[in-house]
């Protein structure tokens, strides 16, 4: 790696931690920092690789660029391996690149599950490149360590391994694959086990309790064309037909190309009867670029500008995140900004007494916030993490204080800083809430 591309990430890491500290935690990184203060081996939504990410940085300071500190890591760490993946002379384009993709570019701003994924992703595909390239026992443990510690980052790693064997179903002829499948089912049997032990939770609330919808063309274009644009911004028309357009030159490319295509038909295929999510496809990242790069295209000068514009623009863009909603008049970032003194605006209203929300949201923003666990009892909302771990059960007052979105409870209305009415009951009996909540989860 040459000097000034060395220099080049320092200053994008400076930058990234800087930007970091200028804006609250989201939802779901507080319910995710709650997850790394309650470790565990599962939970209800997600397997454990975001929770001990924030926790292996819990010695800093209680604040919000702590929490996002081990996803830039983690971020800066895919790319050098990335990097090791390809030749010198593309390492320039393949960093502009990387962060020309806007899931690859931002997540590593926020404590999300996207970010190991995508590390993984990295991971595994450097594992498998080695394995296919030398069956020796150094690369047999290491494709067994990654497809467990890929499956812990997110579920739709099994997707990699998947696609994996769809493209080289020759692998089930060899004696080593059998054990790297049985390395990673006994280093992965952990999270089975808690699965198991929590009735497949999260399996089921995937799978049975997600809606469904009726089939909209509509949302399967609309899929179609937000993949388009997250795999390069201005240039990801050229990543895709270049990617898939030449034939494989080896095992590995067709292993590529194969997790490419077969993601995006996989998820277009679930978008005719669920709605699905831009960042499923988060992991396309890794694959896409090492296809892409090395394409003649890229020589043009045109097109290397617009990817390098393209990387340029993403990485500013993440100044937006530190302007308050009604300065840029942008609504969505009213998640990432005023929870800190709404926090303490409910604990005031709330006299003194033990705090509880209706949602894990409020609850897990109060938490954070005030810097305690705020337990969720869920009335008429979906089942979360807050159902296990149920922190409600340790109070012992009888009066509480319920921040609720449920109109029918009695209390006074306080606007949240993202525009929701909710009600703070200052006075309930704790157990007749739990009696409500709990009736209504078994109906």
């Amino acid at each position: 790696m040459s000097k000034n591309l060395k220099l080049t990430l320092i200053i994008l890491v400076a930058f990234q931690v800087l930007v970091s500290a200028g804006f609250e935690l989201a939802h779901d990184e507080a319910y995710y920092w709650l997850y790394s203060k309650n470790l565990a081996w599962g939970y209800f939504d997600h397997p454990p690789f975001v929770a001990w990410t924030i926790k292996a940085f819990s010695f800093l300071p209680h604040s919000e660029w702590a929490i996002r500190l081990g996803f830039i890591v983690l971020q800066f760490g895919t790319l050098l391996i990335l990097l090791r993946l390809i030749a010198d002379k593309f390492r320039w384009l393949a960093t502009a690149l990387f962060f020309a993709f806007p899931l690859a570019s931002f997540t590593g701003l926020l404590a999300l599950p996207d970010m190991p994924l995508l590390f993984m992703t990295a991971v595994y595909l450097w594992c498998l490149k080695n394995y296919l390239e030398e069956d020796q026992s150094k690369n047999i443990v290491l494709m067994g360590i990654s497809i467990p510690a890929l499956l812990y980052a997110k579920y739709h790693g099994i997707l990699i391994v998947f696609f994996t064997l769809v493209a080289l179903p020759k692998l089930l002829k060899r004696k080593s694959f059998y054990l790297v499948a049985l390395l990673s089912i006994v280093l992965f049997f952990p999270h089975i086990w808690w699965q198991y032990e929590h009735n497949f939770s999260t399996l089921r609330y995937h799978f049975l309790e997600r809606p469904s919808s009726s089939f909209s063309l509509a949302r399967s274009a609309d899929f179609l064309l937000v993949q388009l644009i997250l795999s390069g911004l201005l240039v990801s028309p050229v990543v895709w037909w270049t990617s898939l357009k030449n034939k494989s030159a080896d095992d590995f490319e067709r292993v590529l190309k194969t997790i490419a295509a077969g993601t995006i038909l996989f998820f277009l295929f679930s978008s005719f009867s669920k709605k699905t999510e831009a960042n499923w496809t988060i992991s396309l990242a890794i694959p896409l670029i090492l296809l892409t790069l090395k394409s003649e295209i890229w020589e043009k000068k045109l097109w290397r500008n617009l990817a390098y514009a393209s990387a340029l623009i993403c990485i500013l863009a993440r100044l937006v995140f530190v302007f308050s909603p009604e300065t840029l008049r942008f609504r969505r970032l009213a998640e990432f900004h005023g929870w800190k003194e709404w926090a303490k605006t409910v604990q005031a209203n709330c006299e003194g007494r033990p705090i509880l929300a209706n949602t894990y949201q409020v609850a897990s923003k109060l938490s954070f916030y005030l810097n305690q666990e705020i337990p969720s009892l869920n009335y008429q909302s979906r089942r979360n993490q807050f159902d296990v771990w149920r922190f409600d059960l340790s109070y012992t007052d009888q009066n509480v204080c319920y921040v609720t979105n449920k109109s029918q409870f009695p209390g006074a209305d306080l606007i949240s800083p993202d525009g929701r009415v909710l009600k703070v009951v200052t006075e309930i009996d704790l157990k007749s809430l739990q009696d409500k909540v709990y009736r209504d989860r078994s109906n």
